[in-house]
């Protein structure tokens, strides 16, 4: 039985998580965030975030010989909604902050890794002069990194921010009228970046 359960556990389809040989880590990245819409709870015209680049960071850590990185992500974009001149208004500066912390598992060799992970946390909707909103959500993510020494690497990241709205709440409003709210339980963005990080 010892045996068997040895060969099962050989033959498993998913691979053991690399064991992790550096504490800290930190990883500017650059790159673009698509998707996410609100909605004019009169009309019932919908308004599309506009896709735009973002940036933010990495800080990751682990134990030594832990099989897995804990992790905390920010990720900033500057985007804007286009109301076409409904409510009186024209194009709208939207700032969207993501902060989350989670975990990731990374698989392959010490130079060539790809990982997976997850994060929970909150994002953050801004405007100048037509108000603001925090909500809860999570996030989704994947990708490689390519160890150029010991420990500099290269990253390529591509990830889903799913923002808890449940449709409920003014987000923009004008003169205390709601002309913008979430127009569904779930806000989705998605954002693919590259970056640069080092290990110590």
């Amino acid at each position: 039985m010892t045996a068997r359960a040895q060969d099962f556990e050989g033959d498993s389809p998913i691979p053991e998580p690399i064991s992790q040989t550096t504490r800290f880590g930190i990883s500017p990245f650059y790159g673009y965030r698509f998707g996410g819409e609100v909605e004019d709870p009169t009309t019932g015209s919908t308004y599309s975030f506009q896709d735009s680049e973002a940036y933010g960071l990495f800080v990751d850590y682990a134990p030594l010989n832990h099989f897995g990185r804990y992790e905390l992500l920010w990720s900033h974009q500057d985007s804007s909604l286009d109301f076409k001149g409904n409510s009186g208004l024209g194009k709208v500066d939207l700032t969207v902050d993501v902060v989350q912390v989670g975990g990731v598992a990374e698989f392959g060799t010490e130079s060539f890794r790809q990982y997976v992970s997850m994060h929970i946390g909150a994002t953050h909707y801004a405007t100048d002069d037509y108000g603001n909103d925090t909500r809860f959500s999570l996030g989704i993510g994947g990708g490689l990194k390519l160890y150029v020494t010991k420990n500099i690497y290269l990253r390529g990241d591509i990830r889903g921010f799913c923002t808890i709205t449940d449709a409920e709440g003014s987000f923009i409003y004008v003169n205390g009228i709601t002309v913008a709210t979430f127009s569904a339980s779930t806000l989705w963005q998605g954002q693919a970046s590259v970056g640069v990080g080092i290990t110590f």
